[in-house]
């Protein structure tokens, strides 16, 4: 069953391959003052941002990201003193973007702490104390077969994890800065890696070998070299804004609702892509080794509360809006007799246009006349077949009501491996007028 749906214009595709094909890359922030503090994998630039609100006649004064993830949008707008209201589901990444956001530290302060870590854990023999997880896959033990972290990895983890919940609550605010560079290494010094959709251990894995005190070091070096230099150099001056108190954990598509009606000027966001990508397991690491995690239950209620863009939760058959783009893919999905590597797959993107559609009429008495939206997608491709994600948003958005500018085709991305007769697929900026 469709949603209902009243006539709209074709949106043009213009290509700005060269003016923001880098942008669009969280991997450009990598030498960007605090942005550099934990690399991204997903997410646009603060350069992006910066760009976008460089094109706006009139400059704005409130910005709103409702997939706020590590705080890109957020922190670059609070450099700019425009208020931004960021909402994250992810529980690391939203207490992440509260670290960076924030403006209390003393760096002197910070430097007597690493001192105190590296005092603390020099020589360290005793074994450390380590959660009692619901997962079993992330410890050495003797009767498996595969593990994640080595003993003595996860001992030079927990040795500092155990010391950062012992920072005195005087001084908490500094937990996330360690917490911070902590979760920036443990991919490295683990046995997997991250190949996109889901954590895949090493080809060399077993030869892996990372001693507890290279955990110390590493977490060490980055606290020294990236974490304090930043600190020193970038808040001599006290930002004109605190978008720390404007961010906030949960589900976008209830917390657009707190929102004050006629108070939005722009929208800088990036959706999740409707590629399958569950980032709970992507994440996993992180949130499990840090404490946010203990049980699968709280892993499925973090997954049920991000718009469905993957397939490993079920969703139920739901209705979708009536564009002719998404009816016409649907019923090649349809004509598929169910012959697709997730059964999954035909509730998940009829549930996340369904998402979208409900998210940008929730959103639209929140923004001022005149507003800009600016949406980060791809195009995704299921059944070997283009689903362009981009025009059927843009297509919604005019029946809600929005006047569609562009699509900004910016680069093209490698499709998955499951759709051998598809080759690249588009990867665009969606620009709307409300």
């Amino acid at each position: 069953m469709t949603i209902k749906a009243r006539k709209n214009n074709k949106v043009r595709v213009v290509n700005y391959n060269h003016d923001f094909g880098d942008l669009v890359l969280f991997s450009a922030n990598k030498y960007q003052s605090v942005h550099r503090w934990y690399p991204l994998v997903e997410g646009f630039s603060s350069e992006l941002v910066r760009r976008i609100v460089g094109e706006q006649t009139t400059f704005p004064q409130v910005c709103l990201d409702p997939f706020g993830g590590v705080g890109t949008t957020a922190l670059t707008c609070q450099d700019l003193g425009i208020k931004c209201f960021s909402f994250e589901n992810n529980p690391f990444f939203y207490n992440l973007a509260r670290t960076k956001l924030r403006s209390d530290y003393d760096p002197d302060q910070f430097e007597a702490l690493i001192s105190s870590l590296e005092k603390a854990v020099n020589g360290a023999k005793k074994k450390p104390s380590l959660p009692r997880l619901e997962t079993d896959t992330l410890f050495e033990s003797k009767d498996k077969d595969k593990w994640i972290f080595d003993k003595s990895v996860s001992y030079g983890i927990f040795d500092i994890v155990s010391w950062i919940s012992n920072i005195d609550d005087s001084l908490k605010q500094y937990r996330g800065l360690f917490e911070c560079a902590l979760a920036s290494i443990l991919v490295p010094v683990s046995n997997v890696f991250r190949n996109g959709k889901c954590l895949s251990y090493k080809n060399d894995w077993k030869e892996i070998k990372i001693s507890r005190k290279e955990v110390h070091d590493r977490v060490l070096d980055i606290c020294r070299t990236k974490i304090l230099i930043d600190l020193r150099t970038r808040f001599i001056i006290k930002p004109l804004m605190h978008n720390f108190i404007h961010t906030s954990h949960g589900d976008a598509r209830k917390l657009i609702s707190d929102l004050r009606n006629d108070s939005i000027d722009i929208v800088i966001t990036s959706p999740p892509y409707l590629n399958s990508r569950d980032y709970a397991d992507i994440y996993r690491l992180e949130l499990w080794v840090l404490g946010y995690l203990s049980t699968f239950a709280e892993e499925k209620k973090i997954r049920k509360s991000a718009i469905r863009s993957h397939v490993q939760t079920v969703w139920e058959d739901c209705e979708y809006p009536n564009v002719k783009e998404l009816e016409i893919f649907i019923k090649h999905i349809n004509s598929l007799n169910g012959q697709l590597w997730n059964k999954n797959i035909p509730n998940m993107i009829k549930g996340y246009f369904a998402d979208m559609h409900g998210m940008l009429q929730d959103l639209k008495s929140k923004l001022k006349n005149g507003a800009m939206l600016y949406i980060n997608v791809a195009n995704s491709a299921y059944g070997n077949k283009v689903c362009e994600v981009d025009v059927i948003i843009a297509e919604i958005a005019q029946q809600i009501g929005y006047s569609p500018v562009e699509i900004r085709e910016v680069r093209h991305v490698k499709s998955s491996r499951q759709q051998k007769e598809v080759d690249k697929l588009r990867e665009s900026i969606i620009v709307l007028e409300h």
